[in-house]
Formats: C-alpha cells, sequence, structure tokens
C-alpha cells in the first residue's frame, strides 16, 4: 500500500497551529488504527493524535518542542512490516532531524517541506515604511506563524518591520501577543534604517515580552545553588501571556458582597447522598454559584459584554467558564456552552464532566473557547476571598470564598449563626461601572439568598 500521510490535526476554529509534546511511537513501530503516535499542546489543551491507520510507522517529519502548522504532514505510516525510509528517525521521543534550510542559517525545517520553505522565501526585501511584502513562513531567520502572518498582512506591517519585533515564543518566534502590544505602541510608521547620510528615525517601542527578561544563574547569583530549573509548559505559557494582557488591557476594579447561603447549605446537606447515587457525581457548591449568576447575567447583559474597539458587543448567550486546577500545577477555564438554558441539574453536571476531562487532558479546544463570563471558587482551596484577574476578552469574573458559618444579627435583638461566603467581583471599568457591577452582584445575592427548592425538581425526583 502507498503511504498514509499522518497531518497536524485542527484542533478548533482559532487554533492554527500546535506543538509537539512527544512520540509515543519509534519510526519501525507497528501502529493500529486510533492508538496514540503523539502527543501535542496549544495554548487551550493538550491532545493525543492517534494513527489514521494499520501499519508501520515509517516517517516522522517533526520533533519534539517543533510547533507545526495544521494541515502539515508530520509523519507516514505505510504498510505493515514497510522498512524506515531514509532520514526517518528511530530514537523517540525525538522525531526524523529535520535538515537545516538552503541558506545554511540552522533553522530546522521538515524534509518534506525544506524545498517549499526555500521557495517562499522573498528575494531582497526593499518595501518602504509600510511595504506590502508578504510574510513567508520562513524568513530565513525565524518561523511566523499563520496567525501573526494575517495579521501582518491585515495590518500592513512589512517583513523587514516584522523582523524588528523581539519575540516572546519558542526560538525567539513573534507571538499573537507580541505582536498586538507591539501594535498598541506602534504610533507612527516604522523608521526607515538609518543611512550615513541621515540619522536614525525614532522607531516604535518595542514590545513588553510577558515573561520579562531572562536571566543566566550567575546573573541571578543562584550559580552553584540547590536549584531546579522547570521548563514552563504550554499551558503555562499561555497562562503568562494571559495575565499580562489583561493587566495591560482592562481597568481591574473589584467588589466584594457577603451572601448568606445557610438555605443552599440546608438543602445541599439534605440531598446531596441521594443526589451521588441518583447521578454519579457530587452537588458542589460551584453549580449554585454558576447558577445564580447565570440567571444575573439574564438581567443584566452588559456584565456579559465585550469591547470592541470603540464597539460594545452584548451577547444574549453565557458561555460560562470556571477554572479547574489541573495536577500539573496549571490552571484551565473550559466554558459551559448556552448556560442560560440549562437548571440546576444541567449546570451540575456540565460542570462534572467539563472538570473532569480537564483533568484527564480530555478537553477539545471548542471547550475552553468563546467564553462570556468566568467563576473561580477559590474557597475550595481555603481563602475566604479572591480577587482574580479577568479572563479577557470578557468583562468580569467572580471569585466564590470558603463557606464560612459566622455570628450574624437575625434581628434587632437576636443573633445567630449563619453560612456566609464572600463573592467578589472583578470588573473593566472601561465597560462596568461600580452602580452596574453592584446591582449584577445584588442580583446574584437575591437568587442565592431566596433559592427556590422546589423549583429544582430535586427533592420530588429524590424524595
Amino acid at each position: 500500500m502507498s503511504d498514509i500521510e499522518m497531518l497536524m490535526p485542527k484542533m478548533g476554529e482559532s487554533i492554527a497551529e500546535a506543538t509537539i509534546v512527544r512520540w509515543v511511537k519509534n519510526v519501525g513501530d507497528t501502529v493500529k488504527k486510533d492508538e496514540t503516535v503523539l502527543e501535542i499542546s496549544t495554548d487551550k489543551v493538550d491532545s493525543e493524535v492517534p494513527a489514521p491507520a494499520s501499519g508501520t510507522l515509517t516517517e516522522i517529519l517533526y520533533q519534539a518542542d517543533d510547533t507545526v502548522e495544521v494541515g502539515q504532514v508530520i509523519a507516514r505510516i505505510g504498510a505493515a512490516g514497510a522498512a524506515p525510509k531514509s532520514g526517518g528517525s528511530a530514537a523517540a521521543p525525538k522525531a526524523a532531524a529535520p535538515t537545516a534550510d538552503a541558506n545554511g542559517d540552522g533553522q530546522p525545517k521538515p524534509v518534506a517541506a525544506a524545498a517549499t520553505a526555500v521557495a517562499e522565501r522573498p528575494a531582497a526585501h526593499h518595501a518602504g515604511p509600510r511595504g506590502d511584502t508578504a510574510v513567508p513562513r520562513h524568513d530565513g531567520k525565524r518561523f511566523y506563524s499563520p496567525v501573526v502572518r494575517a495579521m501582518a498582512k491585515e495590518q500592513n506591517v512589512s517583513l523587514e518591520e516584522l523582523g524588528e519585533l523581539p519575540g516572546s515564543g519558542k526560538d525567539g518566534r513573534v507571538t499573537k501577543q507580541d505582536f498586538e502590544a507591539y501594535l498598541e505602541n506602534r504610533t507612527s510608521a516604522p523608521a526607515q534604517k538609518a543611512s550615513t547620510a541621515t540619522p536614525a528615525a525614532t522607531s516604535a517601542a518595542p514590545a513588553r515580552s510577558a515573561f520579562g527578561e531572562k536571566k543566566t544563574l550567575e546573573q541571578l547569583g543562584l550559580a552553584g545553588k540547590n536549584v531546579e530549573v522547570v521548563k514552563m509548559t504550554t499551558v503555562r505559557k499561555a497562562i503568562v501571556k494571559a495575565m499580562r494582557n489583561t493587566i495591560d488591557t482592562a481597568a481591574h476594579v473589584n467588589q466584594v458582597h457577603e451572601v448568606d447561603i445557610s438555605k443552599i447549605v440546608k438543602f445541599r446537606e439534605s440531598i446531596k447522598k441521594r443526589f451521588k447515587q441518583e447521578y454519579g457525581f457530587n452537588l458542589t457548591y460551584t453549580s449554585f454559584f454558576v447558577w445564580a449568576s447565570c440567571r444575573a447575567l439574564e438581567r443584566y447583559p452588559m456584565v456579559n459584554a465585550m469591547i470592541n474597539g470603540d464597539e460594545i458587543i452584548v451577547k444574549k448567550f453565557v458561555n460560562y467558564g470556571f477554572a479547574v486546577a489541573l495536577d500539573s500545577g496549571d490552571l484551565i477555564v473550559p466554558n459551559i456552552k448556552n448556560c442560560q438554558n440549562l437548571n440546576l441539574v444541567g449546570i451540575a453536571t456540565a460542570i462534572d464532566d467539563l472538570g473532569n476531562r480537564a483533568k484527564q487532558g480530555k478537553l477539545n479546544p471548542d471547550d475552553t473557547a468563546a467564553g462570556t463570563f468566568t467563576l473561580t471558587n477559590v474557597g475550595s482551596f481555603g481563602p475566604i476571598m479572591g480577587m482574580p484577574l479577568i479572563n479577557q476578552p470578557e468583562s468580569a469574573i467572580m471569585g466564590a470564598g470558603k463557606i464560612v458559618k459566622r455570628p450574624v444579627m437575625m434581628t434587632e435583638d437576636s443573633w445567630g449563626f449563619r453560612d456566609m461566603v464572600y463573592l467578589s467581583l472583578a470588573f473593566d471599568h472601561r465597560l462596568v461601572d461600580g452602580a452596574l457591577a453592584g446591582r449584577f452582584m445584588m442580583a446574584v445575592e437575591e437568587e442565592l439568598q431566596n433559592f427556590d427548592t422546589d423549583s429544582t425538581g430535586l427533592e420530588r425526583r429524590l424524595g
């Protein structure tokens, strides 16, 4: 049979490339259809890539840690017992050693794509300050992702100008965040390079890396010390960039509300065993917080909106994100799509499903895309209060602290112990004002304190 090509799979509408984490199979290994051949990672999720057919892995075209565009050939599978192709690596987890490019600059290229990459390289570049020369995948020095190339074309940024940008990605690659930061500081057309006859013009401020300056252990005064250097995961790198981006973008303001959820605590305690028997998972307090705030978002949709340039996009649906702490120490935020249409049981079911798949590394990219509002339940780890950062491009995020039984004045003359929780809201003051934030949080408080246990149908079903 002719060789079957394995392609870098499309992992979602917004994913243009993925990084190879490791090869599970070696060149020369027998593989079965749907058996895992390699693991890949994007800035959203990690995933396993299965074999499209049974046979022998005859060629691996990219190494671990290589970032590859969606649709590119990454390996080939031949008939059972087929001999490895020349140049195919037999040593996992590294893949075939790529050939150097035609200019001898040492930039790795996959064997099958080397000729194409050379052909993509433009001739000497003589574009003016806003040259429209198309940006190639490789310029002889570094790789440019499809997203960056498309942005460069849209913003009329020349290859020469792009080449001056510092990159925070692998091997100094320019990321989407690097490019966006550069555009924010790009106040005018980029300067021409200085000649012997004219002084150098002032160029736009360089993009600031989310990672800061990388120093050696010697520079940090840690040489010879008992330290461990841990390479950041793809997810952690995405978190770093996202958090830096939200600090640079949104005008963060916080409000904190104290809410009496004694009624919900009592209700949950009365049904949790029967609920677990009926549905197979625990009914968490997160489900109640999501349910209540989703009702409030329907009443105050501007909190669910986003800024787009000088426009406001008000979304008539709620894709509700909730933060999940992974065993690796990373954090990921899957979204409950169209959460406004779900009752409490539907929300609890979605949280259990998405949370389990997040911890098992089985989320799809679309599970983490297009969120409109987020909750982080910091109380599950002990804190009584948290001040989270907004998950861009959303306009608000709610934090739930630890539920604590405290003495509360019930009437003018009496006290009682109540189950209390601090709920915080971090909101983008560019869009959400304090009054709107307060009304929204009062609506959440009202939903929780006046929770109608009969409306859920749980007691009737489980009674």
